[in-house]
This record gives structure tokens, sequence and C-alpha cells, in this order.
């Protein structure tokens, strides 16, 4: 029938290391970016999609720049939004402007190997070259916002 055998320190620590490469995973690539002024933390923050919608008089304190790799799935807009109001409440921000989501198409990286061997059988020589390249393009998520202030 079945056995029960007892999972021993080596299953636990697998368990771990599996468990600690989903959290790298999971938030490994993903960058908030924040450029501007910064006030004691709001307690509250605005969300807009447009500068139109804004009833309050206002000025831009800093601009917000969200970046993930475009495969994690943990990272949808929704998400996005989120991570840039935390930000945009530590910075002391009264209000989020989205300025658009995007896909952009970073890291390019282009080498090219090159190798020339030349041997002499009977009196011949023979030379055989080989070539490889490798490129490295990466599609990552992009929402920028502006941050904003309100003068009222």
């Amino acid at each position: 029938m079945f056995k029960i055998r007892d999972a021993g320190k080596g299953s636990i620590a697998k368990c771990l290391i599996g468990s600690l490469y989903i959290l790298f995973i999971a938030v490994g690539c993903t960058t908030i970016n924040y450029i501007g002024e910064s006030y004691p933390p709001s307690q509250q923050v605005d969300l807009y999609f447009s500068e139109k919608d804004i009833e309050k008089q206002y000025k831009v304190v800093g601009r917000i720049i969200a970046t993930a790799n475009a495969h994690e799935l943990i990272y949808s807009s929704d998400k996005f939004t989120q991570s840039i109001l935390k930000k945009a409440r530590k910075k002391g921000a009264d209000g989020v402007v989205i300025l658009g989501f995007e896909k952009v198409m970073t890291g390019i990286d282009h080498s090219r190997n090159r190798t020339e061997k030349s041997t002499e059988k009977s009196g011949k020589t023979f030379t055989e070259e080989s070539e490889s390249t490798n490129s490295s393009i990466e599609e990552k998520r992009r929402i920028e916002a502006l941050a904003i202030r309100y003068t009222e």
C-alpha cells in the first residue's frame, strides 16, 4: 500500500528555497522611480487619468515611472497603479495623474563571436570557420505618472 515518510530537514529546506525563488521572481524585476520634490507623507492620494479632471489648483511636484518585465503576471496595470499611489503617498503628493501605459523593448545586447581553425592534412590546409550571434531583448511594461500637490 502507501508508505508515509518523514519529510525531514532536506524537504523543508527545498520548500523554503522554492518559496524564496517564487518570491524573487514575483518581486524581482519591478522598479518604481521618483524624481521631484518630497514632503511629509500624505494620508490620501487622488487618482486622475487626465489633468483636465483636476478641479483644484495644483502644481506638479514630481514624476513617477513604474517598470516591470512584461512576462511577470503579478504586475497588472492595477498593481502598477497601486505601487504608484504608494510611492506618491510616501513623497507627500496629494494626487497622481497617470500619463500613459506602454510596452517597451529594452536590453538589446548584440555580440558576435567568430572562430577560425586551420589544420593540415596530406599537405593541404583546411580552414574551418564558425560564427555565433547573441541578442537579448526584454519586453517591459511601463506606466508614467505626475505627482501633484494642491495649492488651495
